[in-house]
């Protein structure tokens, strides 16, 4: 079939699928539709229609999602994506209906998704999935960061917190002594297409003037319609006769009180019993608590700090979106291949003969990367947790990769080792170790989750072990880590000479006959560590 479709001005569906506080009757049960967890949907109606999601949680479905339960062929995710690139066509072309358009059965039954073989379709889901994965870590970030600046905002400009440099009361002001209110007016005779002014309106700029009305920087707010929202210009502007704007007075800093205003709710003031509407004499006559010009300087550049900050972040969000949209359309058109026809195997490229057992070292990759794949993009996880998580993974789960690890600063440590993997793990493209900032971090590359066959294959049985140990350590620091790895490695070593030791000789092993370095934690950390570890079951081999 041919994979002929456009990704241009398709945009960034969700589909939500969330719990609710009310429950069915027990006689509504009987007849709910119940989908698992894991299950592909397809909105079939409403806002969302065309729009593909896979189950993160058990729940009842209403009429307006269809459920595709018994795949037959193809991964799931992969079909996920490429449903989602035809929302649009399926809005404007194949949806019917004499009112609301839908998606009936029959007609999600008959879309065509193309069947590249199954390793390439996992790994391009697994590519698509790593950029959702950033996308999703960006939403985040930028919602904490609002955060932060929101609660920055309460606390600086009410005078709640204090920049170290300033003290004294804050004067109580009325906005009159601040500012002065003036009108915004009509637009006609002043519009131009190509005008070197914006022409500001309630819900935004609305085209560009011949002419400005206002030259300096002003805090501008609804007169009617969106009154709670106020803007801030710093560039001269034509304003309309919707919006009032600020001559500034005495010294005062404009985008001080837009910030200020900004925590205001300005519907308190509302002076109409239909649409929302402020006059002048009201917001000249409210009272605020106000610091000096100097002070309110101070607080406006911690705030664009922050703004700025987040800007950044939205601007790495846009085009990190662009970028996703981009490979959509490569690899879901087949332009671009992740896993070219005829490739051999990564397990038969390393030379392996048929009848003997792989190579120790890919089995090492191999092992590295199911670590590396579940712990990756947390903050704590770099080249020294990674090697811990290693030795922790060798030893509880009595693994022999071929390793050899050192009593150094950070060890237990083979460097040697941590090289031959990193080359590995870049070699067969699942993961790249890049050093930023002082420290190493690894980035996804193309063929992530190529391990996993072998993995499946070859360490089927420490899995329960592992997931134990990934999940206990997930988001630990490096120096909790660095502790128990070290005292499973100096506790293992003892037992070697001893039939029984006691937490006592481990410690002081520890911190005698390891590197000095380990002398910077107090011996308690290690004691307690100790009673931790034998309460998760992290211990050697043969110890209760």
């Amino acid at each position: 079939m041919g994979w002929n479709f456009s990704l241009t001005n398709i945009p960034d569906y969700q589909l939500s699928v969330y719990e609710t506080d009310t429950f069915l009757t027990e006689e509504g049960a009987k007849h709910s539709r119940t989908l698992d967890s894991g299950t592909l949907i397809v909105a079939n109606s409403g806002a969302t229609l065309g729009v593909a999601k896979i189950l993160q949680i058990k729940c009842c479905a209403n009429d307006g999602i269809a459920a595709i339960k018994e795949q037959k062929l193809g991964d799931k995710k992969f079909i996920c994506y490429y449903i989602n690139t035809l929302t649009k066509s399926l809005r404007d072309t194949i949806a019917t209906g004499n009112g609301q358009p839908n998606l009936n059965t029959t007609l999600i039954r008959g879309i065509s998704v193309p069947f590249p073989q199954i390793p390439e379709q996992r790994a391009i889901a697994t590519a698509l999935g790593d950029m959702d994965a950033l996308l999703d870590g960006l939403d985040r970030l930028i919602a904490k960061k609002r955060a932060i600046k929101q609660a920055a905002m309460q606390q600086l400009l009410t005078g709640q917190t204090r920049l170290p440099e300033f003290s004294g009361e804050w004067k109580i002001k009325r906005l009159e002594n601040i500012l002065t209110i003036r009108h915004g007016k009509s637009q006609k005779g002043v519009e131009v297409s190509n005008g070197p002014y914006p022409i500001l309106a309630t819900g935004g700029q609305i085209g560009t003037a011949s002419q400005a009305i206002y030259e300096k920087p002003s805090v501008l707010i609804g007169r009617k319609g969106t009154i709670n929202q106020p803007q801030y210009m710093d560039k001269p502007f034509w304003s309309v006769d919707t919006l009032f704007y600020s001559e500034i007075k005495n010294g005062n800093i404009a985008k001080f009180f837009y910030y200020r205003f900004c925590l205001i709710d300005w519907m308190q003031y509302n002076e109409a019993s239909g649409v929302p509407s402020l006059n002048t004499k009201t917001i000249e006559g409210i009272e605020l608590a106000c610091p000096i010009p100097e002070e309110q300087t101070a607080i406006v550049a911690v705030l664009s700090d922050m703004d700025a900050e987040i800007t950044a972040l939205e601007t790495r969000r846009a085009k990190t979106r662009s970028l996703k949209q981009a490979m959509m359309q490569e690899l879901l058109t087949g332009r671009t291949r992740l896993v070219k026809p005829g490739e051999k195997p990564i397990e038969e490229a390393v030379a392996q003969t048929k009848g003997r057992k792989p190579n120790i070292y890919f089995l090492r990759s191999v092992l590295a990367a199911e670590i590396i794949d579940q712990l990756h993009d947390h903050s704590t996880f770099g080249h020294v947790k990674f090697e811990k998580m290693m030795f922790l993974a060798e030893h509880l789960c009595e693994v022999d990769t071929g390793s050899t690890y050192y009593r150094k600063a950070a060890g237990p440590y083979d460097n040697r080792a941590l090289r031959s993997i990193d080359s590995q793990l870049q070699k067969q493209q699942w993961f790249e170790a890049r050093k930023e900032n002082g420290r190493f971090r690894y980035v996804p590359m193309a063929k992530r989750g190529g391990h996993r066959p072998y993995f499946d294959r070859h360490f089927s049985g420490i899995g329960e072990i592992l997931e134990k140990i990934l999940t206990t350590f997930k988001t630990a620091t490096t120096e909790q880590c660095e502790i128990v790895a070290t005292l499973l490695a100096a506790w293992s070593d003892l037992l070697r000479e001893k039939e029984s030791v006691s937490d006592e000789m481990i410690v002081h092993e520890v911190l005698n006959n390891w590197h000095e370095s380990k002398q910077r934690i107090p011996e308690d950390s290690w004691l307690n560590a100790l009673g931790w570890m034998r309460k998760k079951g992290f211990v050697p081999k043969g110890v209760a």
